[in-house]
C-alpha cells in the first residue's frame, strides 16, 4: 500500500492496526496537507457487517466537531476496499502512556477532564462510543486528549456475548474483537454491554471509570487470563481500592471511579457533565472535604512523615498540650443523658415504629398500620388519644419525622407512585416533594431533606443493598445527589448542618455506619466489624453518634464520638443501653435531655396445615413444629417428607434440621457466621444455603448430619438464595443484581456465569424449579428494589414471563401448573395458565413469611411471625 495513490491521496508509510482497521499516513494531493487514512484489514474488508460498522464510524464521528474528538474529513470507496480520511495525529496512545505504571495525578486529572468533556459532546448527540479504553485515547504532543475509534457507536441495538469467538482481555490494541456479537474490549466493557443487554451513555462512564482506575493503579480493576474470568470478575468482583493500591491517589478520586464502576448502571454518575463536574472540583481543590489536590501528595504514613511529624510536635508542643487540655475540657462537659426513667407511650396492638419527638420534647409522631395500611399519628406525651394524619388516604404513609421549628412533617408515602412528601404538623397542606425516597431527614434550616432510595424497615431484611442519597430543596423541589461509593441508606442530618450520617451493607452483607460532608466528599467509616449496626442518630449538640447494634448479642443502642466536620472517630462505641432485646428508630429532644425509641418483640416459628389440593383449600387448623424465642424461618422439606431444614436468627444465624412432625431437632452450623435460606438437594444427601463465612455471602453446601461442608460458588462479590434443579444438575442462584445457573458437574473455575434473562429490565429472584424442570418461578425485584410479583422462566429460552404484580418466594405444586406465594403475609394460589390467583391461608395469628408445599400437595409447613413494637422514652427523674 506503501507510495501507491488511493483516490487523491498519496500512501506515505504506515502507522499502525488495530481491531477496526489499518492507518496510513497521507499526502492529500489536492489540498497539499497530510492526514490519516484508515482502511479495514483485508480479513474483514469482504464482511458486510463489518463494513457496514466501518462505515457508521465515519458518520457517527463526522456528526462531531470537537477539539477532543478525532476529525472526519470524509469517506471514500477504492479497490482496496472502504476507508475514512481523519485528522493526522502525532503522539501516542493512552495504553502506551499507562504502560503498566500509574499516571501522575496532574496528568490524569487534566486528560480525565478532557474525556469527560468529549463524552459529554458525543452523549448530547445521542453517540454512544461503547469501546472506551486507553488503545482509542490518543494524546498529541502538546497532551491534549483525542478520542479514536467511534466505529462501535450505536444508538439502539442488542448484542449478545459469545465466549465461542475471539475476544481481548486487556489493553492489546491489536487483537481483534468479537464480530457480531458484544463489541468492545471485556475489560473496558460495562456490566449491561458484557451480558448483551442494551446499552446507554452510561456504558461509556463505566469504561471510563476502567480508565481511570488504570491511569490511577497502572492495573485493571478486573483482572484474568480468560475471557471468562474476566467476565465473572467484571460482573461478580469488587475491585481492590485505588487508595489501595497507590496511596498517593486522594480519596476524591476513588470515589469518583467507585461511583462509575457501580455495577447497576442507576447507581453510577447518570451524565458525562456529572462526572466531569466532580473532576473539576477535585482539580481545583474543592471536592467537598476542603483538601487540595497538592495535599494528597503529602504520604500518610512511613518514616519520612513521622518524621515531619514528629518535628511538628516538638516545635510546637506547649501549644499542642494546650489543645489537647482544652479539648479534653471539652469533651468532659459533653452532655450525655443521664439517669432517669422510661416510659411506654403506646400500647396498641401490632407494631408502632418510626418515632418522631417534637423540638420541645411536647409531641409525638409515628407510624402505626390500623386498617390494612400504615398510616401516621400525632400524639401528645402522656396523653392516649392518637390523631391519624393520613386517614384519607388508603396508601402507606410511613417514617415521619418533624422539622426542626415543629412547623411541618416529612414523610414517605405510596401514593400516587410513592415519594417524599410534606404536611403541616396537623396534616394539613400536603405536597409532594420527589417521586422516590425513604426514610427522610431534614437538615437543621429546614430547607432540605436528605433521603435514601432504598426503604429501611428492618437492617436484617434488606436484599438490595444500592441505596443512594438524595438532597432536596423543600422550597423549590430541585434535587442534588449525594455521592457514595456504595449502599446507603437511614440517613440522618448533623445538627450544625456539616455532615450526613447514614449505614451501608457491603457485599458480604455486614451493615456499618457512614459519615458523609453534606455538600459532598469522601465518606469516613464509623463501625467496621461484623456486628449490625443501623440506625444512626446524631445527639443534638453533634458530638455523639448513636446508633442500633446487635454487637452486645441483643439489638441495643450504642454510640460513639464522632469530629462533626471530618468525620474522624475518637475512641471506642459505648453502650447506651434501654430495657429492651430490641431497640431501634431512636429520636431526641432538642435539649437531648429526652429520647423515645421503638422496642420490638418478634417470635417466628415454623407451623403447618393440611391443604386439599383439588379443592385448593386449606382443610385443618394449623399445628408448631417448632417453639422457643428463636426466630425460625425459610423452612424447606426434604424429598422424602421426613425432615425439615430451616435457618434460625437469634443472637447468631444457623442451619437447623427437624424431623417434620416436631422432633429430632439437631443444629448444623453453631458459629459466627451468617448461614441463610438452607435448600434440600434432590436425593437428599447434602443441603445449600448461603454464608458469609468465606468474607462475602456464597453458596455452600453441607450434609444433613453437618459434616462435608463445602463452598460451591466463588464471585468474590455476592451470591444468595440457592435452588436445586430436579435433576440435581444445576443450582440457580442470585446477585445484587442478576440470576444466574451454575452446573455443578464442572468446576466453579472451569465455566463462566451463565446469567438468566432480565424481565423488563430488572433483576429476579429464583425460587423453586417445576417439578418436570421445564420452569423456574421466582420474585421480581423492581428497579426500586422492592421485590414483588410472580415471573416464571424457561431454561434455555430468552423469555421471562410476568404472571402477577404481587407476590413472594413462589412455590409450584405438583401438577406443574399451580403455584403457591406469599404476599403481605397471607397464602395465594395462582393459575400460572389463567394468571389469576385467590386467597389459600391467613394465619390466625400473625404473618407468614417463608414457606414450603410438601411433595404430595397436601402439607404446608411456613414460618408465622408475631411482632408487636410499642414507643418508649428516656426522661430525666
Amino acid at each position: 500500500m506503501v507510495g501507491k495513490t488511493v483516490s487523491h491521496y498519496r500512501v506515505v508509510e504506515k502507522l499502525g492496526s488495530g481491531g477496526m482497521g489499518v492507518v496510513y499516513k497521507a499526502e492529500d494531493l489536492r489540498l497539499g496537507r497530510y492526514l490519516a487514512l484508515k482502511f479495514l484489514p483485508p480479513h474483514v474488508a469482504t464482511d458486510p457487517q463489518v463494513i457496514e460498522r466501518f462505515q457508521r464510524e465515519a458518520r457517527a464521528t463526522s456528526a462531531l466537531n470537537h477539539p477532543h474528538i478525532c476529525t472526519i474529513y470524509g469517506i471514500d470507496q477504492a479497490d482496496e476496499g472502504p476507508f475514512i480520511a481523519m485528522e493526522l495525529l502525532e503522539g501516542q496512545t493512552l495504553a502506551k502512556r499507562i504502560g503498566g505504571k500509574p499516571v501522575p495525578l496532574p496528568d490524569l486529572l487534566e486528560y480525565a477532564a478532557q474525556m469527560a468533556n468529549a463524552l459529554e459532546a458525543a452523549h448530547a448527540r445521542g453517540i454512544v462510543h461503547r469501546d472506551i479504553k486507553p488503545a482509542n485515547v490518543f494524546l498529541t504532543e502538546g497532551n491534549r486528549v483525542k478520542i479514536l475509534d467511534f466505529g462501535l457507536a450505536k444508538l439502539v441495538r442488542r448484542e449478545r456475548l459469545d465466549f465461542s469467538r475471539t475476544m481481548t482481555v486487556g489493553p492489546d490494541e491489536n487483537v481483534s474483537t468479537i464480530s457480531g456479537t458484544a463489541l468492545g474490549t471485556v475489560a473496558y466493557m460495562s456490566p449491561e454491554q458484557a451480558r448483551g443487554q442494551e446499552v446507554d451513555h452510561r456504558s461509556d462512564l463505566f469504561s471510563f471509570g476502567v480508565v481511570l482506575y488504570e491511569m490511577a493503579t497502572g492495573r485493571l480493576p478486573f483482572g484474568g487470563n480468560t475471557p471468562a474470568t474476566v467476565y465473572d470478575a467484571l460482573l461478580n468482583q469488587s475491585p481492590p481500592s485505588v487508595t489501595q493500591l497507590n496511596p498517593e491517589v486522594p480519596a476524591e478520586l476513588q470515589n469518583i471511579i467507585a461511583i462509575a464502576l457501580e455495577k447497576d448502571r442507576e447507581m453510577r454518575y447518570q451524565t458525562a457533565a456529572d462526572m466531569r463536574a466532580a473532576l473539576q472540583r477535585l482539580r481545583r481543590g474543592d471536592s467537598g472535604t476542603g483538601q487540595a489536590v497538592a495535599a494528597a501528595f503529602l504520604p500518610a504514613s512511613g518514616k519520612q512523615w513521622k518524621h515531619k511529624a514528629a518535628f511538628v510536635t516538638g516545635g510546637l508542643g506547649l501549644l499542642a498540650l494546650a489543645a489537647v487540655l482544652l479539648l479534653r475540657t471539652e469533651r468532659d462537659t459533653n452532655p450525655l443523658p443521664a439517669s432517669g426513667r422510661f416510659t411506654q407511650l403506646t400500647e396498641g396492638a401490632g407494631e408502632e415504629l418510626f418515632p418522631s419527638l417534637s423540638a420541645d420534647g411536647r409531641i409525638l409522631v409515628y407510624t402505626a398500620r390500623l386498617d390494612g395500611n400504615w398510616d401516621i399519628f400525632i400524639q401528645r406525651v402522656g396523653g392516649k388519644n392518637a390523631l391519624n394524619l393520613t386517614r384519607d388516604s388508603s396508601a402507606d404513609d410511613t417514617t415521619p419525622v418533624f422539622s426542626p421549628d415543629g412547623e411541618k412533617i416529612a414523610f414517605r408515602s405510596d401514593r400516587d407512585g410513592g415519594g417524599i412528601f410534606v404536611m403541616g404538623a396537623t396534616g394539613e397542606s400536603l405536597r409532594r416533594l420527589t417521586g422516590e425516597g425513604y426514610n427522610p431527614s431534614w437538615s437543621p434550616t429546614g430547607r432540605e431533606i436528605v433521603y435514601s432510595t432504598e426503604q429501611v424497615i428492618r437492617p436484617e431484611a434488606r436484599s438490595g443493598a444500592r441505596g443512594q442519597l438524595w438532597i432536596v430543596s423543600v422550597d423549590t423541589a430541585e434535587k442534588r445527589r449525594l455521592p457514595t461509593p456504595n449502599d446507603a441508606v437511614q440517613p440522618h442530618w448533623s445538627p450544625h448542618g456539616k455532615r450526613i450520617a447514614y449505614w451501608a451493607a457491603d457485599a458480604a452483607g455486614i451493615r456499618d455506619i457512614w459519615t458523609v460532608p453534606a455538600q459532598g466528599g469522601q465518606p469516613a467509616p464509623v463501625t467496621k466489624d461484623t456486628a449490625l449496626d443501623w440506625n444512626p442518630v446524631w445527639s443534638p449538640d453533634g458530638r455523639l453518634l448513636y446508633y442500633a447494634s446487635d454487637r452486645s448479642g441483643t439489638m441495643n443502642f450504642w454510640r460513639v464520638r464522632v469530629d462533626e466536620s471530618s468525620g474522624s472517630v475518637d475512641g471506642e462505641p459505648e453502650p447506651a443501653t434501654t430495657p429492651s432485646r430490641d431497640s431501634g428508630n431512636l429520636s431526641f429532644s432538642s435539649k437531648g435531655d429526652r429520647f423515645v425509641y421503638a422496642q420490638r418483640m418478634v417470635l417466628s416459628n415454623i407451623y403447618k396445615v393440611t391443604l386439599d389440593p383439588v379443592a385448593g383449600r386449606v382443610a385443618s387448623p394449623e399445628a408448631a413444629i417448632t417453639n422457643g424465642t428463636r426466630l425460625d424461618v425459610f423452612p424447606n422439606l426434604s424429598p422424602d417428607g421426613e425432615w425439615l431444614v430451616f435457618s434460625s436468627f437469634g443472637i447468631r444465624e444457623d442451619i437447623f434440621v427437624v424431623k417434620a412432625g416436631g422432633t429430632g431437632l439437631r443444629q448444623l452450623t453453631e458459629d459466627e457466621h451468617r448461614d441463610r435460606s438452607p435448600s434440600w438437594s434432590p436425593d437428599g444427601k447434602r443441603i445449600a444455603f448461603h454464608s458469609n463465612r468465606g468474607g462475602n455471602y456464597e453458596i455452600w453446601t453441607i450434609h444433613p448430619d453437618g459434616s462435608g461442608l463445602e463452598q460451591k460458588t466463588h464471585t468474590g462479590h455476592s451470591a444468595f438464595n440457592p435452588v436445586w434443579s430436579p435433576d440435581g444438575k444445576w443450582l440457580s442462584y442470585r446477585t445484587a443484581d442478576d440470576a444466574y445457573l451454575m452446573d455443578l458437574d464442572w468446576p466453579w473455575k472451569d465455566q463462566p456465569p451463565l446469567a438468566l434473562p432480565r424481565f423488563s429490565g430488572s433483576g429476579w429472584e429464583p425460587s423453586m424449579w417445576s417439578r418436570d424442570g421445564k420452569y423456574l418461578a421466582g420474585t421480581r425485584r423492581q428497579p426500586n428494589g422492592v421485590r414483588a410479583g410472580v415471573v416464571v422462566h424457561s431454561p434455555g429460552s430468552d423469555a421471562v414471563e410476568g404472571l402477577s404484580e404481587i407476590g413472594l418466594r413462589p412455590v409450584w405444586l405438583s401438577d406443574n401448573r399451580r403455584l403457591v406465594f406469599n404476599h403481605e403475609g397471607v397464602l395465594y394460589l395462582l393459575d400460572r395458565a389463567s394468571k389469576q390467583y385467590r386467597q389459600l391461608h391467613a394465619a390466625p395469628f400473625g404473618t407468614i413469611s417463608g414457606f414450603g408445599v410438601a411433595p404430595d400437595d397436601r402439607t404446608v409447613y411456613y414460618t408465622r411471625a408475631n411482632a408487636e413494637a410499642d414507643i418508649w422514652m428516656f426522661s430525666p427523674p
